[in-house]
């Protein structure tokens, strides 16, 4: 099983050390795999240079490249087709801009701080967009704080599971107090509610759908699901980057 994990880009060379200290053998006594998506705050003013989507590392991590959007442009979404696509909401007031920017398929994940209604659900599922779950937001809060984001992740979880939305937990961790290794992560699913195989399913195997909705978008032979370019002719149209023509 390879495991999952999303780290700000920030200070994220001390947190990859502090990772491989937690690394636990499987039972044949081989070192678990893994893989890291480096999550960067998009800066409009400031402009983002055109990044790798992928490099391998030493060791068993390979790295991915992850784009957080705080403000909602889907044209500056548009000129980063290189990186998976993260979109943080953290004020129930923003839930009109949440049910349009889950009308467009170029979105990867949400991350929610606020209950969302069933209308962006049925837009998540439609357009594939998970759903993060993120540990540091329990972990830096205490008291009342803290019961309400786990209520509120909770009530999420229960909606997106009927909804059939994809949904992901990671530690988001920005230094190396806030990451946590994969057997607290899925603890921390099963506390939302989810069972022994979704908690697992969680850190690894759904992160896997995100994935390849991200290579999808980047093949320029397929259109639009089930539908490929078996052979381009003379004319070669340029493929947009978020799945179609």
């Amino acid at each position: 099983m390879i495991t999952y994990d999303i780290f700000k880009k920030e200070n994220h060379l001390e947190v990859l050390k502090i990772a491989k200290e937690f690394d636990i053998s499987d039972r044949k006594g081989k070192n678990r795999k893994s893989a890291v998506i480096l999550l960067k705050k998009f800066e409009e003013n400031k402009g983002n240079k055109k990044d790798s989507s992928r490099e391998e590392i030493k060791g068993n991590e390979e790295i991915l490249s992850g784009l957080l959007f705080e403000k909602f442009s889907i044209e500056n979404i548009r000129r980063n087709p290189a990186r998976l696509i993260f979109c943080n909401i953290t004020d129930s007031k923003d839930s009109k801009i949440l049910n349009e920017l889950t009308k467009y398929n170029e979105i990867d994940v949400i991350i929610a701080n606020e209950i969302i209604d069933k209308v962006v659900f049925k837009n998540m599922n439609k357009n594939f967009i998970s759903l993060a779950f993120g540990f540091s937001e329990i972990l830096n809060c205490w008291g009342m704080q803290r019961v309400k984001k786990l209520a509120i992740m909770k009530k999420n979880f229960l909606l997106a599971k009927r909804s059939k939305v994809n949904y992901i937990i990671s530690t988001f961790a920005g230094n190396i107090f806030e990451y946590k290794p994969a057997e607290t992560l899925t603890a921390f699913g099963k506390i939302l509610g989810m069972s022994d195989k979704e908690s697992r399913d969680a850190v690894s195997k759904n992160f896997e759908n995100i994935i390849k909705k991200f290579n999808d978008r980047n093949d320029e032979c397929l259109l639009t699901d089930g539908l490929r370019v078996l052979k381009f002719g003379e004319v070669k149209r340029e493929k947009k980057k978020y799945g179609y023509y």
